[in-house]
């Protein structure tokens, strides 16, 4: 592999990214469900980028036939406790049940197991507790990749993808490497990101989200960027990743094109820019 991405491109694709995981995990039907997956997986494979991060997190290679075959229809997924291990684990089932199933029904009946359980509410567990996992390493990565970087600061800048992840190059003219220019984060830019956290936290506030604890983490990260912003104080890069991780969980949760999953894009884009300590 070995192709040139530029700043504004790195972009489009992380947006995209939010696009079409949104569409993943907020849909309802087994049906639709496995066509927007499918799309999802699409997407991963043509971005070079995401690409060669899964790969490099390549751990072992799965059987999901007999995986799936194995499993009793009461039983989930075992997902591996290594962070690496599981986005490769969940890439390849992924992988493997878009290739061979139209419906989430035909692998994921076990996520809806319970007495009064709906068709939707396989679509939203199996999503909830599979795909979100390996939806928020990806999006981690694409942060911290930004951050590192700096390319907020250098437009003219461009990634070349050379193999593996730990080769990735970032160039500038005749400047190479990952070298971070020092941000100015000047009175307007403060302002401009108060005023859409001021929306994004009535919006967060006023949206009927499932999962209460991921709704408080959400406001209470916000808040705090927001204060350390308004205090003249450095915002550590382990801040803005549970920022922008818990956003994208809401996000994904309400659907991709809301008033909510808009804002909290803006924000996420917005405190990428910050300087970092």
């Amino acid at each position: 592999m070995n192709e040139m991405i530029s700043v504004k491109d790195f972009k489009i694709i992380s947006q995209k990214f939010r696009v079409v995981y949104g569409h993943v995990l907020s849909a309802t039907d087994v049906d639709e469900a496995m066509r927007l997956t499918k799309r999802f997986m699409i997407f991963i494979d043509k971005q070079p980028i995401i690409k060669d991060f899964i790969e490099q997190k390549h751990t072992q290679v799965y059987d999901f036939k007999k995986i799936i075959e194995e499993k009793s229809i009461k039983d989930k997924f075992v997902l591996p406790l290594d962070p690496d291990e599981e986005v490769s684990y969940i890439y390849q089932l992924l992988k493997y049940v878009t290739e061979n199933y139209n419906s989430y029904m035909g692998f994921a009946r076990s996520y809806a197991f319970y007495s009064g359980a709906k068709y939707a509410d396989i679509v939203k567990n199996f999503n909830k507790d599979v795909v979100r996992l390996f939806v928020d390493q990806i999006t981690s990565y694409l942060g911290e990749m930004a951050i590192t970087m700096g390319i907020d600061e250098k437009p003219n800048a461009k990634i070349m993808v050379t193999g593996s992840v730990g080769n990735l190059m970032f160039t500038e003219g005749n400047v190479t490497g990952n070298t971070t220019m020092n941000q100015t984060h000047n009175g307007q830019e403060s302002e401009a990101l108060q005023a859409i956290a001021k929306d994004l936290l009535q919006l967060l506030k006023e949206a009927n989200i499932e999962d209460p604890d991921l709704k408080e983490d959400a406001m209470d990260h916000v808040t705090e960027v927001v204060e350390k912003v308004e205090n003249g104080e450095e915002v550590k890069p382990s801040l803005i990743r549970r920022a922008t991780n818990a956003l994208t969980s809401v996000s994904g949760l309400v659907g991709s094109g809301t008033a909510l999953a808009t804002t909290a894009s803006q924000f996420i884009d917005t405190i990428q820019t910050l300087p970092l300590p």
